[in-house]
């Protein structure tokens, strides 16, 4: 009995035991689960902070490109001048160089030594001569006597009469003729128009006064009035500017079909306001013709209808989009405009940057110094294509020299457009004849931009075209060496006449 209360003793106690043991480990167990839990939860919140790391690095990295990227924006406009961007001469700041070894000393300003001059020698035969005697001298007041021997002194002044303007009064008869019934006034005389007061040529002087000097009619106004002693309103200078386009407008349309034709054009464009909506005016030049086009758009459209669907000549121009698709035989871009955003990378804050600046310019200025060399003689037409081989492999190297890290934004941004006009940036040495940028464009653009600026704009659609159609006549007698002044005139006189110099 004994030995059986002990064994159920031992036996309680050997389920209290396990079952203390099992508590034990089952709770052990938990921990063990908890903490595996915990270390999984923990191993995802690290890598979820490893990922969110590598993200915040990555946008780190991207931001500090991007921050690079803007500084050499910013150093780019803040060293822009007339030399590296498309900015106006005007616009740059007058400095002193910094290195006082490059200041220029002692070259004389204005004309230089032996210059012929242009009244040097007077004006010729004077047309009044006034002779100046003296009675008394002006120190003591007694009588003077002439000294024969001494030649007189001579001075030829050129001056302005009091009365400049001359006013003609035409009087008209009424004719009738007996054979064919025929009755009417007897015609106004070349330069005269039907029903206006003011003649041919004082509306050429303020033609020029206008789009030439850049006066505004306000101004026009007090010009005629006080210099040639004569009234004019506002509204007489509005129906002479009539007249202006009147006589102007078939002229431009026959330089429009001249510029058509087969040939060497220049091409650009610039903004114009008419009445505060931007307009923009295109210019087509040749060696003897400027033809200004105003149009509501700069697209592609509008260079088609400046120079024609099917042209056939070669075409200078930017890198602006909308002159690819106009058809050409041939394409030249820009140089100048190359060479400026080149000019511009020599102060990049990368090295690379700087470097490929270097070597393109060195090749650039290789092909120009073999086109000089062919217009000197110095090459003939064959040895002069084949260098344009040796300069666009130069370019081709420069372009497979590639850095460890890539080529600067600036530089590869150059790079792509260098290819997407490959065919393009040496036509000069193919047909050398073709100069290798569009300055004559931009020349001829420079008087409207100086008149934009001047007069704002032009209020109405008539006054805008008078505008381009001025400009384009200005800009043709200055290419054809001919006085604006006298062919306006001529043209004011002579109705249907053909351009001067372009007899089609």
């Amino acid at each position: 009995m004994a030995s059986h209360e002990s064994f159920c003793k031992n036996l309680v106690d050997y389920f209290r035991q396990a079952a203390l043991v099992r508590a034990i480990a089952d709770e052990q167990l938990a921990k063990n689960v908890f903490m595996i839990e915990w270390l999984v939860k923990a191993q995802q919140q690290l890598s979820l902070q490893q990922r969110l790391i590598d993200q915040q690095q990555q946008q780190i990295s991207t931001q500090q490109q991007e921050i690079e990227k803007l500084k050499e924006e910013r150093d780019k406009l803040k060293n822009r001048n007339s030399k590296n961007s498309s900015v106006p001469p005007s616009s740059d700041q007058l400095k002193k160089p910094s290195d006082k070894k490059k200041r220029k000393k002692g070259f004389k300003r204005g004309p230089k030594y032996d210059h012929p001059g242009k009244t040097r020698n007077g004006f010729g035969q004077p047309d009044k001569i006034v002779p100046l005697e003296l009675e008394n001298c002006p120190v003591c007041g007694g009588s003077v006597e002439r000294d024969e021997v001494v030649p007189e002194k001579v001075q030829q002044v050129a001056e302005v009469v009091d009365q400049p303007i001359e006013i003609r009064e035409y009087r008209r008869g009424f004719y009738k003729c007996p054979s064919c019934g025929w009755s009417d006034y007897s015609p106004v005389p070349l330069g005269v128009k039907e029903g206006f007061r003011y003649g041919a040529r004082l509306s050429s002087i303020v033609g020029w006064l206008g789009y030439g000097g850049n006066l505004t009619w306000r101004k026009q106004e007090h010009f005629i009035e006080y210099v040639f002693g004569i009234p004019i309103s506002q509204g007489s200078l509005a129906k002479m500017h009539k007249w202006f386009q009147e006589s102007l407008e078939p002229l431009t349309q026959q330089w429009l079909k001249y510029i058509q034709q087969p040939g060497i054009r220049c091409v650009d464009e610039t903004s114009y306001c008419i009445d505060g909506i931007k307009y923009w005016v295109w210019v087509a030049t040749s060696n003897e013709v400027c033809v200004l086009m105003l149009a509501p758009t700069r697209s592609s459209a509008e260079v088609e209808k400046l120079l024609g669907a099917d042209f056939k000549g070669i075409l200078t121009s930017d890198c602006y989009s909308a002159y690819f698709r106009q058809s050409a035989m041939a394409k030249q871009k820009c140089l100048a405009h190359l060479e400026r955003e080149l000019e511009s990378l020599k102060t990049s804050r990368f090295q690379a940057n700087r470097e490929f600046a270097a070597d393109v310019q060195q090749v650039l200025a290789t092909a120009r110094i073999h086109y000089r060399h062919y217009h000197a003689r110095n090459l003939t037409l064959e040895d002069l294509g084949s260098k344009r081989t040796e300069v666009e492999n130069s370019l081709q190297k420069i372009f497979k020299a590639t850095p460890k890290k890539g080529w600067p934004y600036d530089a590869q941004r150059l790079i792509n457009r260098l290819k997407r006009h490959w065919e393009e940036w040496f036509t000069f040495l193919t047909y050398p004849e073709v100069k290798p940028d569009n300055n004559d464009a931009e020349r001829a653009l420079r008087p409207i931009v100086i008149h934009r600026k001047v007069s704002g704009g032009a209020r109405s659609d008539w006054g805008a075209e008078l505008v381009t159609q001025m400009f384009s006549f200005l800009e043709t007698m200055r290419l054809q060496g001919q006085n604006a002044i006298v062919q306006l005139c001529e043209l004011f006189s002579l109705a249907g006449r053909s351009p001067p110099g372009l007899e089609m």
